[in-house]
């Protein structure tokens, strides 16, 4: 199934996509209308940022189209919206834009009050399996978050243990991380908590889906953080070919996260580029290397 109404969208071959879940067929409107922020959270562009600015990006003058998709036994809905006027939009409204990409370790404690020694049928239960996949494939595809899960063998019982463990894992993880403690709160039912949020929710079964992937964004996402431009060098080795070249060439030109470059100098040693990036060193750096370059401030 595919569906189009915006004529103006369909110049371009050049998506961005967007994933929600088949159940909400019937609210595509809805939807589409509603999907300002997860485009500027692809962008990195912050909303108080637009919002400052008094401009609005009407997604459903980029939308394209929709067509149902499946990745394993998950039905999505893909939604198409055209990346040129996306970006031309940022441009002549002078809004500083890149790529977001994140990553976040989910820990996870589980808890079955009723039959104390069965911590593992909550893990190793399909559904609870197959709700921790999709979210992790809903995260990487909306959210560019790519998530990674580490179950706990203890359970904290109480408000004490809940807190060392806070503090044990701050001290312990480098990078973005959040906790998620599963306990059964009746016959059918399941409380899922974020300790480092405060927030809980009850629900029938292992629909904690779309509560795990907020508190991944909240983790990741810093919503007011400023964008600071960055130059940057890169070396590449000085017998490349014309076609090596053009690559390397058009792929810069068409990269998001790539301002503008220029050949700073060549001579029989090397070919240094210079850059211009919102990304970080390292993320700038790897996108580099992807290329076959050597990269440095």
């Amino acid at each position: 199934m595919s569906f189009s109404f915006n004529l103006k969208a369909q110049i371009s071959d050049n998506f961005l996509l967007l994933y929600e879940s088949y159940d909400k067929l019937n609210n595509i409107e809805e939807i589409i209308e509603k999907a300002e922020n997860r485009i500027l959270r692809k962008y990195g562009v912050s909303k108080e940022f637009i919002l400052d600015k008094k401009i609005e990006l009407q997604p459903t003058e980029h939308f394209i189209g929709y067509q149902i998709k499946k990745f394993n036994d998950l039905r999505l809905i893909e939604l198409k919206f055209n990346k040129d006027s996306i970006e031309e939009f940022f441009v002549l409204n002078t809004v500083p834009f890149f790529s977001f990409k994140g990553k976040a370790k989910v820990f996870i404690a589980a808890n079955d009050s009723f039959f104390n020694d069965s911590n593992l049928f909550i893990i190793d239960n399909k559904a609870f399996q197959n709700e921790l996949l999709n979210a992790k494939i809903l995260s990487e595809l909306n959210q560019n978050i790519t998530l990674e899960f580490e179950f706990l063998e203890n359970f904290p019982s109480d408000s004490f243990s809940v807190n060392e463990l806070i503090k044990k894992l701050d001290e312990d993880q480098k990078n973005d991380w959040f906790l998620m403690l599963v306990d059964r709160f009746g016959l059918e039912s399941w409380s899922y908590s974020f300790p480092k949020s405060n927030n809980i929710t009850i629900q029938n079964g292992f629909g904690f889906r779309n509560f795990l992937l907020d508190e991944a964004i909240a983790e990741v996402v810093q919503e007011g953080r400023e964008v600071t431009k960055k130059t940057f060098t890169a070396s590449f080795k000085p017998d490349l070919s014309i076609e090596e070249i053009e690559i390397i060439f058009n792929k810069l030109s068409e990269s998001t996260d790539i301002l503008n470059f220029r050949i700073l100098k060549s001579n029989p040693q090397n070919i240094v580029l210079e850059y211009e990036s919102y990304l970080g060193p390292e993320d700038a750096a790897l996108f580099l290397s992807s290329m076959g370059a050597s990269t440095r401030l």
